[in-house]
């Protein structure tokens, strides 16, 4: 679509064009007598040709933003820890040798908190025309799947036709992209990126393709490039807990050593880390402190499976809500995964 200051200069260009087609008919017609004011009149039409001919200088462009090009700042907390796996995963789509990434690492880890920095720093470079992030979840559905990236794309599938034929499709609408990223969150098993309708990323056409799993062998079924998210080193856990429990509790020296035991029991798990956080803001009586740590150790002493601890934390957040707040999320959690 034509930015308004270009219509409004085409609109300039026709009116002289017009006031120029009129001049040399009345040449023609001979009603002009005296050279001197023919002369007059061509010079007068000539410059203000050359004038609108200047005006004609669009450094901005000529068009307003393709609509689906434009993409939308993901909503992301505030960057602690896991860095460096950042600007990894963001220097693989930047460059040409990797064009298909697995992110992949337990549950809670910050798999999709990653991926959405990456996402919002790709907004400020021009490599790539559009992003692509669609949410695939523990029950994988072809349709939907298919039908979610035709959405982020602007275009519907319909449901009367087979998945075969929504996957020749899709194929054709992401061809005429050219130049994306395309970001499956939460994946759980491999599949077939043919079966979907998901072109295969190459140098040729410029498009990278990045899914975030659970499960290593997902990754390596799929033949992607694996980056594994580990959890969090004391030191980044530490910065996580004062960034949500507040500062202000470090110059007591018996809390911060309090604080640092109940962090230990995280095992460096952010989403546990963030639990925890939550449940003890604002707390600075000690004892409180104390009880609360041998909680966290009897909530997890049986878990063995590093994944698992973080449902310790969980339950330590959830033994610390009202009756009616219990209820409320057990009746939440009876809802399907991103419903």
């Amino acid at each position: 679509m034509p930015k308004q200051e270009v219509e409004r200069w085409f609109k300039k260009v026709e009116q002289k064009l017009g006031h120029a087609q009129h001049v040399e008919d009345k040449i023609s017609k001979g009603k002009y007598l005296f050279r001197s004011c023919l002369g007059k009149l061509v010079d007068e039409a000539t410059q203000a040709m050359k004038e609108v001919h200047a005006e004609g200088n669009f450094s901005g462009g000529l068009v307003v933003n393709d609509p689906s090009i434009i993409a939308v700042n993901l909503l992301t907390p505030e960057e602690v820890g896991v860095t460096n796996f950042r600007d990894e995963i963001f220097q693989y789509l930047m460059g040409d040798a990797v064009e298909s990434i697995g992110v992949w690492g337990m549950g809670g880890i910050g798999k999709t908190t990653i991926m959405k920095d990456v996402h919002n720093r790709l907004l400020k470079e021009s490599k790539f025309r559009k992003l692509i992030w669609v949410t695939v979840s523990q029950v994988f559905d072809i349709r939907k799947l298919q039908k979610d990236i035709a959405s982020q794309l602007e275009r519907n599938l319909s449901d009367d036709e087979s998945t075969i034929v929504c996957a020749g499709k899709l194929s054709e609408m992401l061809k005429g992209q050219m130049r994306y990223v395309l970001i499956l969150d939460d994946v759980w098993r491999s599949f077939s990126l043919e079966d979907v309708g998901i072109l295969e990323p190459t140098t040729n056409n410029g498009c990278k393709l990045v899914l975030t799993t659970r499960s290593e062998r997902v990754v390596e079924s799929m033949g992607f490039k694996k980056v594994k998210v580990p959890c969090f080193s004391m030191e980044e856990a530490m910065n996580l807990f004062l960034s949500k429990v507040g500062q202000d509790m470090l110059p007591n020296p018996i809390l911060e050593s309090l604080m640092k035991l109940a962090v230990s029991e995280c095992d460096g798990l952010p989403l546990a880390v963030v639990t925890l956080a939550g449940c003890m803001r604002g707390k600075s009586d000690p004892r409180m402190w104390e009880n609360a740590i041998d909680e966290l150790r009897g909530s997890i002493r049986s878990i063995h499976d590093m994944e698992e601890k973080v449902y310790g934390c969980l339950k330590f957040s959830y033994d610390r809500l009202q009756g009616i707040d219990q209820d409320c999320l057990l009746y939440c959690a009876l809802y399907p995964e991103d419903h």
